[in-house]
C-alpha cells in the first residue's frame, strides 16, 4: 500500500510497467473479491446468447440483464426477428 501525490493510501496491485494483461487480470480477480465479498454471486450469470458463453455481471437495478454485451443482445434480436418473418 502507497499513500503518495496527495492520495491516502491505496493498492498498486501490478507494475506500472507490466504488461496490460497483468493488470487486467488482477483487477477483474479483485472486483470478483468484491462480488464475492459482498454476498452478490446472485448477480453472475451466464450470456443468453447461446454462441457466446461470456459471463454476465448483472449490476442493474432491475437484475435483468441477460446478454454480456450489446453485441449479443442484437445477435440474439436479429435472429428472433429473421425467425419469426420466415416462419
Amino acid at each position: 500500500m502507497l499513500r503518495h501525490d496527495g492520495w491516502d493510501y491505496h493498492l498498486h496491485p501490478t507494475d506500472p510497467d507490466a504488461p496490460l494483461d497483468d493488470p487486467i487480470a488482477v483487477e477483474t480477480a479483485m472486483a470478483m473479491t468484491d462480488v464475492v465479498r459482498a454476498d452478490e454471486v446472485g448477480r453472475l450469470s451466464i450470456c443468453a446468447d447461446d454462441t457466446c458463453g461470456g459471463v454476465v455481471v448483472d449490476l442493474s437495478r432491475s437484475r435483468s440483464r441477460r446478454f454480456c454485451r450489446t453485441a449479443c443482445g442484437n445477435r440474439v434480436s436479429a435472429a428472433t426477428h429473421r425467425a419469426r418473418r420466415s416462419g
